[in-house]
């Protein structure tokens, strides 16, 4: 699932950043239809041999996530090769792919240590990459990372882990908020090197990495598989497999506030809800297990307002060889939510899902058509459109689906034949269906406004980004002459030499594929205003380091109209950090050493000598470890009682750790109480307990005897 593709909400939210939450107004235009899409395949490229997986080996699907970052497509799975048919190379877990054609691009290709599950563009040009992975080119990363889509490599300055458990991320989600919510089956997430105890969903700042500790839910069941953030309400939605609804709302703000848990599923068994996604249009919709999908509508109390479910219907198929199956996964894009399920025989809708059942003849819904893989709904009424409707063939069908800039609809998953039969081209496992004529690389957009400002000897040019540009073309007429080309820069800005005449400057977008857009025509400001003088530069300043926290102060300076802050890393170059009118400043720490300068800038952007700060570092808060921890039997011969007496925090907790045979650590248990039970196998143990305070842990205290079990 996940951003909103071609859609001018998406940029509003991340411009949002963390600042707030959005919410978005629906708008009053009729909904625009799904993409209609031709029945052949895009792609002569796909996925190939299944790999080892510790979490989702029961399913056969190699491709399980699809998405679009850098001008190019990135698939990831459980796969170990790529394929056109004639050619395969081995390219485990994560592969890159053109987005014009489909090609296979060798180039990026990461060493993946496992299991790609979830796929998430970042909103300063990196990916997300969540799974099973544990490495990345060697590295131990646990299973986030974010990578240069342009490399394949780790995007530097990022410094999330998110590990423990079972040590999977089944689901990644930038929300409307500006957060980026990960969410799956894991126990602990750091940034800065300082971890807490999670359970199986967190989120955190996309550009840095800090990680919210504010909001840590807790969830009891088998993981959480789905996650996203409502764009009208304080809530934020999860799907998985708990003790409970299959899906609930807990608070956006306060995580232990239950908001919602109306989820009723369509068939009184056992069930697991895949994902979830909210729209900005106050709807939410939830797909899984027993072949449902159910819409919600958050402008009504979230009450159900439609339901879909798939499989064999005896009134339109002669045959129950083609029948339906569990959905997977949901991408919102503008107006229309794309489903992916194995799904093959008949669909049928209702006000409320329909009751499942092996034959829709029997479940209550109204027939709304085939099903193949991927379904298309109205993301305001939760209507299936029939406008998207390619006929597809496979075993375990769609996992990941995509909606790429150039109109491409991509999905991942087990599909092995697109086209009706007779007429069908292979899958495998990785699908591109285009619009009838369409699939052709794209221009770029061009930038919406450019400046070109003369001053003196030099012409400073300025213009708007363009996310769809790979780099930007600078073009200049003098006096109404020939437009020469002036330069090349992946920036925003270019400068110039000056000359006598008129000036006038262009810039051309230009795409990945080479593309240019329409020049974009600059107007012309001319300086003839000698330099005012510089403002003063601060007196003093300091920087306070307190845990992850610097704070920066200064005195006002005169003539400053507001400061600019820069900082060094382990004597490297002084990089800006940030702009402010006020004396004081809040930054990010990280694992380095650090020094602050601080600029005062005037009215006309001049900006004065820096000052380097003073460092005043302060002591990180301890907790007090426990006196001592005794391990008894209890319920011989593999019972075992952990014990250790109270420390004065009236609120702490006590986390309990155990190794096996000397090898790793394991976490056991958080209690509040002043003792653990635990159960030994075949091997030595050794336990350890750390007091827990708010977020701050003590260092370990080692328990005795060490003991063997049975």
């Amino acid at each position: 699932m996940r951003s909103i593709r071609r859609s001018a909400l998406a940029a509003v939210a991340l411009v949002a950043g963390l600042s707030g939450i959005l919410t978005a107004v629906p708008s009053a235009a009729a909904p625009a239809p799904a993409i209609a899409v031709d029945d052949v395949q895009r792609s002569n490229w796909g996925l190939a041999t299944e790999g080892p997986s510790r979490v989702v080996a029961n399913f056969d699907a190699l491709g399980w996530a699809v998405e679009e970052a850098g001008g190019r497509v990135f698939a990831g799975g459980k796969f170990l090769d790529v394929t056109n048919g004639a050619q395969t190379q081995r390219q485990p877990y994560f592969a890159a792919f053109a987005l014009s054609s489909g090609t296979w691009i060798p180039e990026i290709a990461p060493t993946v240590g496992g299991p790609v599950l979830a796929l998430e563009p970042g909103p300063d040009g990196s990916l997300f990459v969540g799974g099973e992975m544990d490495e990345w080119n060697g590295v131990t990363m646990g299973a986030l990372v974010k990578i240069d889509p342009a490399t394949g490599d780790v995007w530097p300055g990022f410094s999330a882990r998110i590990y423990g458990g079972t040590s999977v991320i089944r689901d990644l989600s930038l929300g409307p908020d500006g957060w980026l919510y990960a969410a799956g089956s894991f126990t602990v997430a750091s940034s800065n090197g300082n971890p807490i105890s999670v359970d199986d969903v967190v989120r955190l700042d996309p550009v840095t990495g800090a990680i919210d500790t504010s909001w840590v839910p807790s969830t009891v069941g088998g993981g959480v598989f789905g996650v996203s953030r409502s764009y009208t309400q304080d809530t934020v939605y999860l799907a998985g497999n708990f003790d409970g609804p299959e899906v609930i709302g807990i608070g956006a703000t306060n995580p232990n506030q239950l908001v919602w848990n109306g989820f009723v599923m369509n068939y009184p068994c056992c069930g697991v809800m895949y994902d979830v996604q909210a729209t900005p249009f106050g709807t939410v919709m939830a797909v899984g297990e027993q072949h449902g999908a159910y819409m919600y509508d958050e402008n009504a109390g979230l009450t159900q307002i439609a339901g879909h479910t798939t499989s064999y219907d005896s009134r339109y198929q002669a045959s129950n060889v083609r029948r339906g199956g569990d959905y997977q996964d949901i991408e919102l894009d503008g107006d229309t939510l794309y489903a992916s399920c194995h799904c093959w025989g008949s669909h049928s809708s209702g006000t409320t899902t329909p009751t499942y059942s092996s034959n829709l003849a029997n479940s209550g819904g109204v027939h709304t058509g085939l099903v193949s893989s991927t379904i298309a709904y109205d993301a305001r009424t939760g209507a299936r459109d029939m406008a998207f409707d390619p006929y597809m063939a496979g075993d375990v069908g769609g996992w990941g689906a995509l909606v790429a800039s150039d109109g491409c609809v991509w999905i991942a998953g087990g599909i092995n034949a697109v086209g009706p039969p007779g007429n069908q081209q292979p899958g495998r496992d990785l699908v591109r269906l285009c619009e009838p004529g369409g699939g052709g690389p794209v221009p770029p957009d061009g930038p919406a406004t450019c400046l070109a400002t003369v001053a003196g000897d030099t012409v400073t040019v300025t213009w708007d980004a363009d996310p769809t540009a790979q780099d930007f073309v600078i073009r200049r007429s003098v006096n109404g002459g020939t437009v020469w080309w002036r330069g090349v820069t992946t920036d925003t800005t270019f400068l110039d030499v000056a000359r006598d005449g008129t000036l006038v400057y262009t810039v051309t977008s230009r795409s990945v594929e080479g593309l240019q857009s329409d020049p974009t025509t600059c107007s012309t400001d001319i300086v003839v205003e000698p330099p005012p003088a510089a403002p003063d530069a601060p007196a003093s300043c300091l920087a306070v380091i307190d845990g992850d926290t610097v704070t920066v102060t200064w005195p006002a300076a005169n003539g400053a109209a507001d400061y600019i802050v820069y900082r060094s890393a382990d004597g490297g170059s002084q990089f800006w950090r940030g702009r402010t009118s006020d004396t004081t400043f809040v930054d990010t720490n990280r694992d380095a050493d650090l020094v602050y300068y601080v600029a005062s800038r005037n009215a006309d952007l001049i900006r004065s000598d820096r000052t380097q700060c003073g460092v005043d570092v302060e002591p990180p808060p301890t907790v007090t470890p426990v006196a001592s921890c005794s391990v008894t039997v209890i319920n011989a011969p593999n019972g075992v009682r952990v014990s250790w007496p109270a420390v004065a925090e009236p609120t702490a907790e006590y986390v309990v750790f155990r190794t096996v045979d000397d090898d790793r650590r394991f976490w056991r248990g958080r209690v509040a109480g002043t003792s653990f039970d635990d159960t030994l196998r075949a091997a030595t143990f050794e336990y350890e307990v750390e007091t827990k305070v708010g977020n701050l842990r003590s260092e370990p205290t080692t328990c005795t005897p060490v003991v063997v079990g049975n």
